[in-house]
């Protein structure tokens, strides 16, 4: 008896989103455990799709980072600032720092691919 691979994913939701949103860029995220470094290309057994936004452009508060969430942004944002002042002047120099970055978060689709 032979079992499935359970490689080949369902189209269902990918398609879903891309036909309601034809519009939005695909942003691709391959998790850690995707490629074993074996082959040059593996395939994946988990694949999600959902709607969201990336911010893009290149940015200083964490160069190795690629950010899917403005409040993850903002708290290491406020976690790497080297700010003095009262807390009203860091919550106001926090708010213009995220202001600067706000025409660079882009919606797109992002497909999560991982094994």
């Amino acid at each position: 008896m032979k079992l499935e691979t359970g490689l080949l994913h369902a189209t269902d939701e990918l398609r879903e989103l891309i036909l309601q949103n034809p519009e939005l860029p695909l942003l691709v995220f391959a998790g850690e455990d995707s490629n074993n470094g074996e082959w040059g290309y593996m395939s994946c057994s988990s694949v999600k799709a959902a709607i969201g936004e990336f911010l893009d452009c290149e940015q200083t508060v964490n160069d190795e980072r690629c950010f899917t969430d403005r409040d993850d942004f903002q708290e290491e944002m406020e976690d790497k600032c080297d700010f003095t002042g009262t807390d009203e002047e860091f919550a106001e120099y926090i708010k213009a720092r995220m202001a600067e970055y706000e025409p660079y978060w882009k919606p797109c689709i992002i497909l999560y691919v991982d094994n």
